[in-house]
């Protein structure tokens, strides 16, 4: 599943590293709307984190790049932080994901492969 909109476009916004990539939302003017950044975790784990998303289409938007970027570095597992979701991000990924929920102390995380994941 791919939220992204024709003139919407997402590039990697730093050097990569195996242990984090982040990427930006870029509208037609050039202007970014959106940040997120992955970082492994343990092993084959890593941690999305949106640092800029202010609308459901750019958060999966991100998500979707992330997971070819976790993909491409052969991990297996991404999670990440619902406290700090909007609602309608965390219906979106439940929707088109095999998310998994797991609590941790006060925290919810969602959780879910990437092998499952369209390319």
């Amino acid at each position: 599943m791919s939220a992204l909109s024709e003139p919407l476009s997402v590039r990697l916004a730093d050097p990569e590293t195996l242990d984090r990539a982040a990427v930006v939302a870029v509208d037609p003017n050039g202007s970014i709307v959106g940040r997120a950044t992955l970082s492994r975790l343990y092993g084959l784990r890593a941690e999305i984190e949106l640092d800029l998303a202010p609308s459901t289409t750019i958060a999966l938007a991100l998500v979707d790049a992330l997971e070819r970027e976790a993909r491409k570095r052969r991990l297996v597992r991404l999670e990440v932080d619902a406290s700090g979701l909007s609602d309608s991000v965390v219906v979106a990924l439940r929707r088109w994901r095999p998310v998994a929920a797991e609590l941790r102390a006060t925290h919810l995380y969602l959780t879910w492969p990437t092998t499952l994941v369209n390319p």
